[in-house]
Parts: C-alpha cells; sequence; structure tokens
C-alpha cells in the first residue's frame, strides 16, 4: 500500500514518490487483473445469488479496486508533486509525460474492471441468478412439502390398513365366538330332542300299557257283570276292589 511509500518518503526528503508508488500500483493492477477474470469465470459459469466463492472475491475484488483507486489518487498527487518543483527532481519533459501514461493507464485498467462490475449486462445476470435461486428455493420447498405430505398420506394409509386388519380380525374372533356357540346350542337342542324324544317313546309305551290294562279291566267288568247279574258299574267296581284288597291281603 502507498500507505507505506509515505512512510518511506517522509524518511527520505531526496526520494521521488512516484518511484516506490510505480511498483505497489503495477503490482496492485495485475492483481486486479488475475482477480478480475476469476469473477468472470465465476460469473459466466456459477449461480453468483449461491456461490459462495463468486461472492467472496467480489467482495474482495470489490475492495482491492477501491485500495486501487486510492493508490492511483496518490500517484497522481505525487505527479503533481513533481510538477510543482521541477528544480528539485529534475526530470526531463519525457519523463513526466511516460508517469502521467502510466497513470492513465493504469486508471484506464481500474475503470474497466470496475464498469465491468456494474454494466447491464452483469445486472442482468445478476437479477438472473436471484431468480432462479428463487425458483429453485420454491421448487425445493414445494418438494418437501409433497413428500411430506405423500409421507403423511402413506402413513396414514398404513394406521387405516392396520386398523382394518385389526377390526378383520376382531370381527373373526367375534364370529369364532358365535359359531362356538351355536355349536353348543346346537348340541344343547340335539340333547333336548333326544330326552323329548325319549319321554315321548316312555309316554307311548305308558299309553299302551294302560290302554292294555283298560282292555282287561273292561273284559273283567263285564265277566263281573255277568257273574252279578248287573250293569250298575259302582256295584260291579265296589266288588272288583274288594276283591283286590282281599288279594292283596292275602299276600
Amino acid at each position: 500500500s502507498l500507505v507505506e511509500c509515505r512512510s518511506a518518503i517522509m524518511m527520505s526528503s531526496t526520494q521521488d514518490p512516484f518511484d516506490v508508488a510505480r511498483d505497489v500500483v503495477e503490482v496492485a493492477v495485475r492483481k486486479v487483473r488475475h482477480m478480475h477474470k476469476e469473477w468472470q469465470r465465476l460469473l459466466e459459469t456459477e449461480n453468483t445469488a449461491e456461490s459462495r466463492r463468486y461472492q467472496d472475491i467480489h467482495t474482495e475484488l470489490s475492495g482491492e479496486l477501491q485500495q486501487l483507486a486510492y493508490d492511483l489518487g496518490e500517484v497522481q498527487a505525487s505527479i503533481k508533486a513533481v510538477e510543482s518543483n521541477r528544480d528539485r527532481y529534475q526530470l526531463s519533459d519525457s519523463q513526466l509525460a511516460a508517469r502521467k501514461d502510466f497513470l492513465a493507464a493504469s486508471q484506464a485498467a481500474l475503470q474497466e474492471i470496475q464498469s465491468s462490475l456494474s454494466s447491464a449486462t452483469v445486472q442482468r445476470k445478476l437479477e438472473e441468478d436471484r431468480k432462479r435461486l428463487l425458483l429453485n428455493q420454491q421448487r425445493q420447498a414445494e418438494a418437501s412439502k409433497k413428500q411430506f405430505l405423500e409421507s403423511e398420506s402413506q402413513a396414514f394409509l398404513e394406521e387405516q390398513r392396520l386398523l382394518q386388519k385389526h377390526l378383520i380380525a376382531q370381527q373373526d374372533d367375534e364370529m369364532a365366538t358365535l359359531e362356538q356357540g351355536a355349536q353348543r346350542l346346537n348340541q344343547v337342542a340335539t340333547t333336548i330332542n333326544g330326552e323329548i324324544q325319549s319321554q315321548q317313546k316312555l309316554l307311548d309305551e305308558l299309553n299302551e300299557d294302560v290302554g292294555r290294562e283298560l282292555e282287561r279291566m273292561d273284559v273283567v267288568t263285564k265277566n263281573m257283570a255277568v257273574l252279578l247279574k248287573t250293569s250298575n258299574k259302582g256295584q260291579i267296581w265296589t266288588v272288583c276292589g274288594a276283591a283286590i284288597n282281599r288279594s292283596s291281603s292275602s299276600q
């Protein structure tokens, strides 16, 4: 930097300030040109809105250009100092013209790069990159939202599937329980039906026995009626009862 140059000049009042400043400016110009080439490459190949490398070199290049502009101001001041004190520095007109040419060339390089950074083409590229970044961010947000909704939908469907599976299993258990109950009822009904049929058979046999006994009693009463020479059933049953009791007593 020319700050160091000024310190050197103050230490030696006879030293020409341009000699030191020229070397500093030449190095600075080469540096910003090299940085500008890298800046242009990144501008053309990357999205400037999301490229950290582009943003860093843009900031660094802007700082170097600002410093170069300041240094060139110091060079210009040194040339004016020489012009106002020709006797002290003893420069010829051609030497002074050469210094002015160097200053003009350096200022032109500075102006060229500064104009490049702020040109309409660059501004359009920066705006396009910003829009592209916003569009990509919007698409990513929509994709993330879609993925989230799909995930939620899959989770809901899986939950419904498990719930349906549980309900079907529960229904199967209930049907199995009903089937077992129906089987038990059928067994009970079969048992009851068997008992009813058995009782009905006993009743039928009892009815047959009673029928036979009634027939026998009818024969007996008819015979008693002949023996007693009466048709009075009361007398006949009285005699029959007495005979039965006597028979039972003798046994």
